[in-house]
Order: C-alpha cells, then structure tokens, then sequence
C-alpha cells in the first residue's frame, strides 16, 4: 500500500512538472504574424514605379498608370502588409485556373514564395518588400482586367473578330477605391470572384473544364486506327476501341455488348448523339469526320475549353438582357431574354473562302418581300452570263439598273465591252419565290453587308454542316425571328399578318422600335438549349491560334 501511494505521489509530480515544463514552452512560443510593419519600403517602392520595371520579374509593369495613382495617394506605402488579404488574394489566382487561365500569368509561384519568407523572417528586407508589393498589387489588376476583358486582345489574332471587349476600366470606374476597399474590407478573394461572369455559358464551360480534366485524371483516351466506315453489322478490333472511347469521355453507359467487337444497335446510338454533339452529320455510323472527332486528343478537347471561356470573357460580360447571337461554327441561331433561349434556328453561314465575319451591331429594321443588290465582288460572273447567255436574268426575275434607278434593257445593249472595272450599272434580283434572300430579311447596317435572312434553297438546312453562303447568315425560322422583332413594336403583329404581306408580293419594310443587339460570334464549344455541352467543328480553324495566345506566359 505504502508502495502505491509513493508510486502515485512520483507520477503526479511528473505531470506537474511536464504541464509547467509545456506551458513555459507555450508561454516563450511567438504568436502567429498577422501583419507586416515595413516602415522604410517607401523610397524602394517609388523607385520601382518610376522605372516600370520590377527588376528580375517584369519588364514593364500592366498597370502602371493605375499603379501609380494608387501608391502616389498612399505616400508610396506598402499595399499588403496584412496577410490575409495577401492569402485570400493569392487563392483567387490560384482559383482561376478553373477559369481556364494560368495562375502563373498572376505569378502565383513567386509570390508565395516570397510570402513564406517573409511570414518566417524577424527583420524583412525592405527592398524585396516592395518589389513583392508592387508585383501583388500589379498581379491583382491584371487578373481582374482579364476576367472583365480577357487575356488575349482579340484584334492580336487577325481573326476579323470585331466584337469589342468590355473595358475594364469602365466596369471599375474608380479601381483605387474598390482596391482599397478590398483591402480594408479583408475582401481581397470576394472582389476578384465577383468579377467571373455568371451567364450560363460561361458557368457551364467551367464545369465542362472541370469535368474533361476529371477524365485526364482518370485517363487518356486511345485513338481509334483508320479504316473503312464502321456500320451496323461491322466486324472490327475498331468497334472495341470505338466504344472504349466513348466510355471514356462518360458519352456512352456501360453495358455488356454480346459480342464486343459488333457494331451493335446500343453503340450506333449512341454514335448518333456523339454526332449531334459534336455537329456532325448524324448517321450512326463511324466515318472519316467521326473518326476525326473521335480522335481529337483529350489534351486538345481541354484546350478548346479554355479557348471558348476566353471567347466568353470577351462578350458575355455585361452582356444586354436581349440579344441576338448567332455561332458560325455551330450553324445556329438564338434568340435570348433574360439569360434563356426562347428561340433557336438553322443557319447557313459563309464558306471556307468566304468566312462570316465576327462583329456586333443592332437590328434596325425587317424587310418583308425584298429585293437583291448583288455585291459588287460577285460581278465578273454575272457580265459573263450577259455577254454570253443573257436568258438567265429573265428566268432568275433579275434586272440591270442605273445607279439611280433606272431599267437598262438587256436584250439592246452590247455587254462585249464592259468588264468589273468599266460596269456602269448595278444588279438586282426583284423579290420573289426564287430571290437569294427569300422572303425576309432583318438588316442590321455594317460595313460586311451582312444580314439575317431567309433562301429559297431551303434543303440545305437539313445538312449538319452548313457553310455554303457568301458570308451573310441564312435562317430556317426566319418568319419566328421577324414576327419576335416585329412583336416589340406592339403594333399588332402575327403570323398572318407577315403571310398576307408576302402574299402582296410587295416590298414592305418595317422600321424596328427596339434596335435588339446582334451578336455573330465563333464558338467551337458551349452549352445548348437545355443546359448540354457540345464541341462543334473549327470550320474556320480558329482555335489553335487562340490556344497559343492563351498559352503563352506574359509578365
């Protein structure tokens, strides 16, 4: 007994003396650093601005004019001396990644580094302080321009995309004071969240990202060998890695086939969703353009991704609650109110030699019953057929016109001596059945004369890819699109009314109240109707360029 009670006496001194030994420990352990104080980083900080350059890093500062008005109002003082600010602003770069950007165009991998040395540091230098300061500062608000704006300029790619980015520095009127109040506020993640745009497209690219990088994590894809066309019945090792493929990507369910190397009818199915997915002409069976798209690299599928988000940066932000938009590379038409498609249309746009251009302007008025002005580049091959079979213009309802108007007869005039140089006249086709622009156009003035507009070659609307115009955008539902138009006027306007009228076979043209915004863009990957992501065809090949630009590290 006497044993155990000096045993228990021994332990309780023990753990007297360790909780006292622990509790000194705590006592002479500093607290954690919530902030820095660097008195004398003013001059270094000036210094750098002057020069607009941060020597061993940037060249030449982004924002210096911005840079410069700030810390000039600061007395030059140092912008981040509380760590969380810095954490949280560091996090944003790194969460931009999700937005398909590189957070080392932000130079996320210095500026942590330079962050922890100085977090373990007593006395912090005050030169790499300010050098540390101003690359923060200047990262922030280069990573805000790019999600109001967009990294790459559009007009560096000399791809006709006329459609002007937002300016960020209308957006952020007064970058200084919301810099500042991030700061002080603590909100340095919140004001750089806020500016990611919400629309739908552009939120539901980034969940495609994230899911098409999920699959890279899991695995590459195989391509699939060349061959002749796979169809129903066929026999082939290919049908094996047709349906790996496509169980890869998550675009077929897996199943249990009853002979795996069988084009079976569950794979054919699923074949015919893949190309209507990918804007392919849906047939069910594995030719030369499914294959193709089928063997596009995962790597590059993701690349396309990020390309398409920077495409929405450049128009989605602030975009008007009612536009227009039109997808070369998807052949279609939306109409959209407040965020959703309330119409959608077949287009046709122009051909490989003959792009549609990309640009935005505003509906001013619908023509009901039009004539045809032929483009002046079209002419050689119409005074061809005047010198040689003149009978076309009488069975294609054309004419040959004065520039003010007046009819020229063809049979009496000697067409021998003119050429595209020396034509005096111009060219119009009456309105019609067999007029180039159907029954109806929707003008929207720009300098490509390009316009949305019905055709009398109406089967061609039935082929999945559909770049055969001149440049301007034929439609399939162009009575929906002119009687939607023709609605905000509030003047009454039907179905009926728009069929009398073409029955008059006369021209009526109707000025627009409301002139809607018309956006022709490029996208080669997106979110459709009922919230599905597709890839369509690069008929223009676009995209690679664009990766590039995005690609490439800037200072």
């Amino acid at each position: 007994m006497k044993q155990t009670f000096t045993l228990l006496l021994i332990c309780v001194a023990f753990f007297s003396f360790s909780c006292q030994d622990e509790h000194n420990i705590n006592s002479n352990k500093e607290p954690q650093r919530t902030t820095y104080n660097i008195p004398d980083a003013s001059p270094a900080i000036q210094q750098i601005l002057q020069e607009n350059r941060i020597d061993g890093v940037i060249n030449h500062l982004f924002s210096i004019k911005i840079l410069k008005d700030y810390y000039s109002q600061h007395d030059y003082k140092p912008a981040w001396t509380n760590i969380e600010n810095i954490e949280d602003a560091l996090k944003a770069f790194e969460d931009l990644y999700d937005d398909g950007l590189n957070p080392e165009d932000y130079h996320l991998t210095i500026l942590r580094k330079m962050n922890q040395t100085f977090v373990s540091e007593q006395d912090i230098d005050s030169l790499e302080f300010a050098k540390f300061d101003v690359l923060l500062s200047e990262s922030y608000i280069k990573a805000a321009s790019h999600l109001i704006s967009g990294k790459v300029n559009p007009e560096s790619l000399e791809q006709a995309w006329e459609v002007e980015p937002e300016n960020y520095k209308l957006v952020i009127p007064n970058p200084i004071k919301s810099f500042e109040t991030a700061l002080s506020d603590h909100k340095t993640y919140e004001l750089i969240d806020k500016l990611k745009p919400t629309h739908y497209m552009y939120t539901g690219l980034k969940k495609a990202l994230k899911e098409f990088r999920s699959y890279k994590e899991k695995d590459d894809w195989d391509s699939i060998p060349d061959g002749e066309t796979i169809k129903p019945g066929t026999k082939s090792s290919r049908v094996v890695a047709v349906r790996a493929r496509l169980m890869a990507s998550q675009e077929m369910e897996a199943y249990i086939p009853v002979n795996d190397s069988v084009y079976d009818s569950v794979l054919s199915v699923n074949i015919a969703h893949f190309q209507k997915k990918y804007g392919i002409d849906v047939d069910g069976n594995v030719g030369k353009q499914t294959l193709y798209e089928l063997n596009i690299p995962l790597d590059y599928r993701i690349e396309q991704i990020k390309a398409n988000l920077e495409r929405a940066r450049w128009v989605l932000y602030n975009i008007e609650d009612k536009f227009i938009a039109v997808n070369i590379a998807g052949f279609e038409l939306y109409i959209i109110e407040n965020g959703k498609e309330v119409l959608t249309s077949r287009v046709i746009v122009g051909k490989e030699h003959t792009k549609s251009p990309i640009f935005k302007a505003h509906m001013q008025y619908v023509v009901i019953n039009p004539t045809w002005t032929v483009p002046r580049s079209l002419y050689p091959g119409y005074i061809n057929k005047l010198k040689h079979t003149p009978d076309y213009f009488a069975k294609k309802n054309m004419e040959i016109i004065t520039k003010d108007g007046q009819h020229v007869d063809i049979a009496s005039t000697d067409w021998s001596k003119y050429n595209i140089h020396n034509f005096p006249y111009m060219i119009r086709q009456k309105s019609g059945s067999n007029n180039a622009l159907g029954y109806i156009k929707c003008m929207f003035p720009n300098k490509h004369s390009v316009y949305i507009h019905d055709t009398p070659s109406r089967s061609l609307f039935n082929k999945d890819t559909r770049a055969f115009s001149h440049g301007c955008i034929r439609t399939q539902k162009i009575r929906d699109v002119a009687l939607w138009l023709l609605e905000l006027n509030n003047d009454d306007w039907s179905k009926d009314r728009i069929n009398d009228i073409i029955k008059q076979q006369k021209t009526t043209t109707i000025n627009l109240k409301e002139k809607v915004p018309v956006l022709i863009l490029y996208w080669t990957a997106g979110i459709g109707f009922h919230d599905n992501f597709y890839f369509k065809p690069d008929i223009y090949k676009r995209d690679k360029v664009l990766i590039d630009a995005l690609n490439t590290i800037i200072d």
